[in-house]
């Protein structure tokens, strides 16, 4: 009988959870009973509307802060051990994806990828272990960190560098009691997804006709379920989910 982990009364941290994945992330929390920190960087109305619906559900705060900065990772821990109690669920969600091929990446965007998509994870999940007594941490990497995609090579090598780090963590972090995992979608319908298909320029039925093998894209509902799937089950750690709709069992490429 595989033991389930109670997400019930615990604090969850579900960073960049104002809109798309994070935020259905947080929903599925607060559905399962969790007490949830909102965490947005700037768009304050999408967290307040977040969070509106989480308080629907069950109890939860805001908290403005930039993550990939020690001041705003303080900052969000501080807040949500003083009005909900020690976190024991973090989901490092916050990431940025910009396009850039190689010979053309800039040295702004180079640091501003590397800080949110992995040095942010990393202290983040550092201060969870040194924090918490024990619980659950999910990386949001990206099927970018898997398999090639022209013009994302640095965004696909952060996510893969988060992959590698997830394994990692998972080795070190489980004398203090914690599973880290991790969950890499492909193409999903948020507003990062739909600026791929119109880079591609194609809509969302003919990018699902071509490159998937369920003729469909990926909610953000069905990467939070699978976040939910690998919070539950105690005997996964270490382990990289990914969600893909089958595309990258086609021998295809999604720029051709």
């Amino acid at each position: 009988m595989i033991k389930v982990y109670d997400i019930k009364n615990r604090v969850c941290i579900v960073t960049g959870s104002g809109r798309g994945i994070g935020k259905e992330i947080a929903i599925k929390l607060a559905g399962e009973g969790g007490k949830v920190v909102i965490n947005v960087r700037k768009h304050v109305d999408e967290g307040e509307q977040t969070l509106k619906e989480i308080q629907k559900l069950s109890s939860g705060i805001l908290v403005k802060a930039d993550v990939s900065t020690e001041e705003g990772r303080n900052l969000l821990f501080a807040k949500a051990q003083k009005e909900l109690g020690t976190p024991e669920i973090l989901i490092n969600n916050a990431g940025v994806g910009i396009l850039e091929p190689l010979g053309n990446i800039q040295e702004k965007n180079l640091e501003l990828m590397f800080t949110t998509n992995l040095f942010s994870p990393l202290r983040l999940s550092e201060k969870f272990m040194k924090d918490s007594h024990g619980g659950v941490i999910i990386n949001m990497a990206s099927l970018a960190g898997i398999t090639p995609f022209p013009g994302l090579a640095v965004y696909g090598s952060t996510k893969a560098a988060l992959i590698g780090l997830t394994k990692y963590m998972s080795l070190e972090m489980a004398p203090h009691g914690i599973r880290v995992n991790a969950v890499a979608p492909g193409v999903v319908k948020t507003r990062m997804g739909d600026s791929l298909l119109s880079l591609m320029n194609l809509d969302d039925s003919e990018f699902s006709k071509k490159f998937t093998l369920t003729g469909k894209l990926i909610t953000p509902e069905e990467v939070a379920d699978s976040v939910i799937f690998l919070i539950k089950n105690e005997s996964i750690t270490g382990q990289i989910i990914t969600i893909d709709s089958g595309s990258t069992q086609m021998a295809t490429d999604y720029f051709r």
